[in-house]
C-alpha cells in the first residue's frame, strides 16, 4: 500500500463561537469559547498583586492540577488520534459523496409532532468539521455509512481538528473517543460511564471528569453503537437522548453503521445532524486509483464484477490496492487472506530482527485469531496487555491449575516470612496449607482492571499527611489515655501511633502513588505494580524496625536488635505483597499458563509490536487494537465465540473457616515448635541438647499434671537467677512435685523419703558434701540437673506453675534424633 499524503491543516471555522471568560492564569471556566489568535500584551503587575495571584494559585491547587492534567489529556488524545490515522487503511486521496440530513419539524397540534428529513448534497471536499459547526448542527452530529465506508476515519479526523482548536483555546471542551462497545451495564447513565471510562483508560479522578462534564469542558465522540447489537443498541440510543436532553448546551457526536441504525428504530433524536457517507462511483475510483499511480487496476475492477462490488467500499478498494498480487479476489475471506499474507511478506528491519523473521507465520494467526475471540467475547476493541482476564482460562484443568499456582506462591511468600521469624522449614509447610486453601476457595475468574499507579513526592501530600497523621495521633492518645490510664498510653499507645503514622506516610499522601494520565509502555500496569513491590519495603521495613525500639525506650527493656531487625523484615515483605504481588502474581500465572497451551507467545510485548508493524493490529502506547473491525472479524472466523464464563470464588464461607483453623493450628504450632539455641539451655543433655527441633505440648499446661520425670521449658524468674540461673528460658526435668519432700543426704537424691535410682538421676554430679532437705510448696515443681555453664555442679530450683511453658514431648530434627523425650 502506499503511504498516504499527509492532508493539509484546515482551518478551524469560528464565526459561530461566542467569546468566553478565560482568566490569566489560563483556567478555562464553564461558557462557550472563542478562538482568538492575537496574543495580549504582558503588561507587569505590582509585586503585591504577582503575591496575590501566587496566594490564590496555591490556594487554588485543584484547579490547578486540572489544568494540568487537561494539558497532559489533549497530547494523550493528539497521540492517539494521530497514530491511529497514520495505520488506517483508508487514503486522503479517495473522495466521497456525502449529504447532511436535517431534522424538520411541522406542529400538529400542542403535543404531537411529525418529524421528517431535509436531505443536503455536500461537496466531496466537506470536512466534519464544517458540518460540525454548522449553526443548524450546533455540535450535535451522527455520522453514519456502511461498513468499510471511513465513518471511524472521519471521526478520528473531527477529532484531530478539536484537539487542534482545544490547544489554540482554554475554554474549548476537549474531544475525547469513546468505544461504545465497553458499555456494559444496559441501565448504566451515559455521564456516569463517561466519567468510569475516563477513570478507567486515562486515570482521570472522577471528580475532575464530573466537574468537566457539568461545565461542557468535555466532547464526546461516540464510535461503535453498532457494535451492541440491536436490542443492546435501542437501549443505548435511549441513554444517549437523556444525556442530550439534561443539557441543552452538551455537545457531542455518535458513529453507527447505517444497516444497524436503521434497524434499530429508536433514532437519536436529541442529534441535530447526520453525516452520512456514500459509496464513491466510477469516476472518483478512477480518479483515486489515477493519483496513486495504479491506473491499471481499474481494468481489472471493471473485468471482474465481484471485485468492482467490493471496491464500492472504501475500506475494500484500499485494501485490495495493497493486497492483489495477480489473483481474482471474490470475497471478503479471499481479499483479508491476501492482505494478511501481503503484510507478513514484508521485509524487516535487520538492525531490529538480526535473526530475521522471529515468528512463524502460522503461529502469528494463530495467536491473532485467539487475542480477536477473546476481544469479541468481552466486547470490546481495545486490548491492554495487564488487563488479561484469568477467565480466559477454560473451565476445569486450567482453572485448576491456575489457582493452585497462585495460592502457593501467595502461600509460600508469606510462609518465607513466618520462617524467617520462627521457623523457615515450618513457615514453609504453613505456607504451603495457607496457599493451598487461599487457590482454593478464594480465587476468582471475574473482570479486573488495573491501573497504572507510579510514585511521585509531594511537599504538599507531606504537609498533609504531617497534620492528618499527628492530629490522628493526639485524638488516639488523649482518648486512650482517659479510658485505659497513662500506663497504657506509654506502653501501647506510643506504640500503635507510631505504626498509624508510618503507615499513613507509606501509603498515604507523601507518595501520593500518583496515577498516570495514560499506559504509555505496554503492560504498564504490572510493571508499575512490580516497582511499587520493592520500593514501598525501602520505606516499610526501617519503620517496622523502629517499632521495637521504641518500646524498649517505653518500656526500659532491653533492646534486641535481632527481634527488631525481625519486625522490620517481617513488615517489609508483608507490604511488598500487600502492594505490588497482588497484581503481578496471578497475571504471571495467567501468562504462563495461556503460554504453556500455546494460546500466546511468551513475550507477548514484542510479538504485538512486531504484528503492529506488520500493519495488521494498531499501537497506541500501551493499547492495541487491530487495524480495522472487518480484520478482526477475519481472524474470528465463521465459529460462534462463546460468551466469556465468570465465575465467583467456590464455597468462600467454608473457605474462611478453613483459613481461620489453619491460622489457629500455624499460631499453636509455631509457638509449639522451637529450635534449641543458646537462649535456651538444655540439662537433660543428651536426651535434648542444642540444634535439636523440639515439640513442646503448651496447650494444657495450664490444666495438665505433671509427673516425676516430665521434661519441662520454663522461664526463668528473678529468684532464680539469683540462684545461679543465668539463661532465659531452661529445659530441665521434674524432680518433685507439689508437696513432695526432696531431700539430698551423702550424694543420693530422696524424694518422700524413697531414694530416686533412675538413669537421668546417675547422670547428674552430686557431691558427698551437698545436703538439701525441702518440701515442695504447691503450685511449684522443683527440677534438677546438670549445670550447662559448669559441668561440674549442680543446678537445682523451684519453679511456679506459671513459669512453665509446656512439657517436652518429641525430638522433631535432626531426623536421625526424632523420637518422644522421655
Amino acid at each position: 500500500m502506499t503511504e498516504e499524503r499527509k492532508r493539509p491543516e484546515r482551518e478551524i471555522n469560528t464565526e459561530h463561537h461566542r467569546e468566553a471568560n478565560v482568566n490569566h492564569q489560563g483556567f478555562y471556566v464553564e461558557g462557550d469559547y472563542i478562538y482568538n489568535s492575537e496574543q495580549q500584551r504582558h503588561v507587569p503587575a505590582p509585586l503585591w498583586r504577582e503575591l496575590q495571584r501566587k496566594l490564590i494559585g496555591w490556594l487554588d491547587r485543584d484547579q490547578y492540577a486540572a489544568s494540568c492534567i487537561r494539558k497532559q489529556l489533549l497530547v494523550e488524545v493528539k497521540r492517539e488520534v494521530t497514530t491511529r490515522l497514520q495505520d488506517s487503511l483508508h487514503q486522503d486521496k479517495l473522495e466521497m459523496n456525502l449529504y447532511l440530513e436535517l431534522p424538520m419539524e411541522e406542529s400538529k397540534g400542542a403535543v404531537e409532532r411529525d418529524q421528517r428529513q431535509k436531505v443536503i448534497p455536500l461537496p466531496p471536499q466537506t470536512s466534519a468539521m464544517e458540518v460540525f459547526e454548522r449553526p443548524d448542527v450546533k455540535g450535535r452530529l451522527l455520522i453514519l455509512g456502511e461498513p468499510g465506508s471511513g465513518k471511524t476515519t472521519t471521526l478520528l479526523r473531527l477529532a484531530e481538528d478539536l484537539v487542534k482548536q482545544a490547544q489554540q483555546n482554554n475554554a474549548a471542551p476537549i474531544p475525547i473517543i469513546f468505544e461504545l462497545s465497553a458499555w456494559k451495564h444496559d441501565q448504566q447513565p451515559l455521564d456516569q460511564w463517561l466519567v468510569a471510562q475516563l477513570k478507567n483508560n486515562y486515570s482521570i479522578d472522577e471528580k475532575i471528569s464530573q466537574q468537566w462534564l457539568e461545565n461542557h469542558q468535555l466532547l464526546p465522540l461516540l464510535d461503535g453503537l453498532d457494535e451492541l447489537g440491536i436490542p443492546r443498541q435501542r437501549l443505548c440510543v435511549t441513554k444517549i437522548n437523556q444525556f442530550f436532553k439534561q443539557d441543552i448546551q452538551r455537545r457531542g457526536v455518535v458513529c453507527c453503521r447505517l444497516e444497524e441504525y436503521q434497524q434499530g428504530r429508536v433514532k437519536l433524536r436529541k442529534l441535530n445532524g447526520a453525516y452520512c457517507l456514500q459509496s464513491p462511483n466510477d469516476v472518483q475510483i478512477q480518479e483515486y486509483l489515477q493519483r496513486l499511480g495504479k491506473r491499471e487496476f481499474w481494468q481489472v475492477l471493471s473485468s471482474d464484477a465481484q471485485m468492482r462490488e467490493l471496491a464500492d467500499k472504501p475500506l475494500f478498494l484500499n485494501v485490495m490496492v495493497t493486497a492483489y498480487q495477480g489473483q481474482p479476489i471474490t470475497n471478503k475471506a479471499q481479499l483479508w487472506s491476501a492482505y494478511v499474507e501481503e503484510r507478513l511478506k514484508l521485509p524487516l528491519d535487520q538492525q531490529k530482527y538480526p535473526k530475521g523473521v522471529p515468528y512463524g507465520d502460522e503461529d502469528t494467526r494463530h495467536w491473532l485469531t485467539y487475542l480477536a475471540r477473546q476481544l469479541v467475547a468481552d466486547s470490546t476493541t481495545e486490548f491492554l496487555i495487564e488487563n488479561m482476564q484469568s477467565y480466559w482460562l477454560k473451565k476445569g484443568c486450567q482453572r485448576s491449575v491456575f489457582r493452585l499456582i497462585s495460592g502457593l506462591i501467595v502461600g509460600l511468600l508469606y510462609g518465607l516470612i513466618f520462617g524467617l521469624l520462627y521457623d523457615l522449614i515450618f513457615g514453609l509447610l504453613y505456607g504451603l496449607i495457607f496457599g493451598l486453601i487461599l487457590g482454593l476457595k478464594f480465587t476468582d475468574f471475574k473482570n479486573y482492571e488495573r491501573q497504572a499507579e507510579a510514585f511521585a513526592g509531594s511537599w504538599d501530600g507531606l504537609i498533609f499527611n504531617i497534620i492528618f497523621g499527628l492530629t490522628s495521633c493526639l485524638i488516639f492518645g488523649l482518648t486512650s489515655c482517659l479510658i485505659f490510664g497513662l500506663t497504657f498510653l506509654l506502653i501501647f499507645g506510643l506504640t500503635f501511633l507510631l505504626i498509624l503514622f508510618l503507615v499513613w506516610m507509606i501509603f498515604g499522601r507523601f507518595f501520593c502513588l500518583k496515577t498516570e494520565i495514560a499506559k504509555e509502555n505496554p503492560n504498564q500496569g504490572i510493571k508499575e505494580s512490580f516497582k511499587k513491590m520493592f520500593i514501598i519495603p525501602l520505606f516499610a521495613f526501617p519503620a517496622g524496625a523502629l517499632i521495637d525500639p521504641l518500646v524498649s525506650i517505653v518500656t526500659g527493656a532491653n533492646l534486641d536488635l535481632t527481634r527488631a531487625l525481625s519486625i522490620g523484615l517481617l513488615v517489609g515483605l508483608v507490604s511488598a505483597i500487600a502492594s505490588g504481588g497482588q497484581d503481578w502474581i496471578p497475571h504471571l500465572t495467567l501468562r504462563l499458563i495461556l503460554w504453556q497451551r500455546g494460546a500466546i507467545p511468551w513475550n507477548y510485548a514484542r510479538f504485538l509490536s512486531y504484528a503492529a508493524e506488520r500493519r495488521l493490529i494498531q499501537q497506541v502506547g500501551g493499547r492495541y487494537r487491530f487495524l480495522h473491525d472487518a480484520l478482526r472479524q477475519h481472524f474470528v472466523g465463521n465459529k460462534p465465540v462463546p460468551p466469556p464464563l465468570i465465575e465467583g470464588s467456590k464455597n468462600p464461607g467454608l473457605g474462611y473457616i478453613l483459613l481461620g483453623f489453619s491460622l489457629f493450628v500455624f499460631l499453636i504450632l509455631s509457638s509449639s515448635i522451637y529450635r534449641v539455641d543458646s537462649g535456651l539451655k538444655s540439662t537433660v543433655v543428651p536426651v535434648v541438647k542444642s540444634g535439636d527441633v523440639v515439640l513442646t505440648d503448651i496447650v494444657t499446661r495450664h490444666w495438665r499434671k505433671f509427673h516425676h520425670g516430665d521434661v519441662i521449658d520454663f522461664w526463668v524468674s528473678k529468684n532464680l537467677a539469683q540462684q545461679g540461673f543465668n539463661g532465659k528460658k531452661y529445659i530441665m526435668r521434674i524432680v518433685a512435685l507439689p508437696g513432695d519432700k526432696f531431700a539430698i543426704k551423702q550424694g543420693e537424691v530422696y524424694v518422700n523419703g524413697q531414694l530416686l535410682q533412675t538413669d537421668y538421676i546417675q547422670a547428674i554430679p552430686i557431691q558427698d558434701d551437698d545436703k538439701v532437705e525441702r518440701e515442695i510448696p504447691s503450685c511449684c515443681y522443683l527440677v534438677f540437673g546438670e549445670n550447662p555453664d559448669d559441668q561440674d555442679k549442680l543446678l537445682m530450683g523451684v519453679v511456679r506453675r506459671e513459669q512453665i511453658y509446656g512439657r517436652v514431648l518429641f525430638r522433631l530434627f535432626p531426623l536421625r534424633r526424632f523420637g518422644r523425650v522421655d
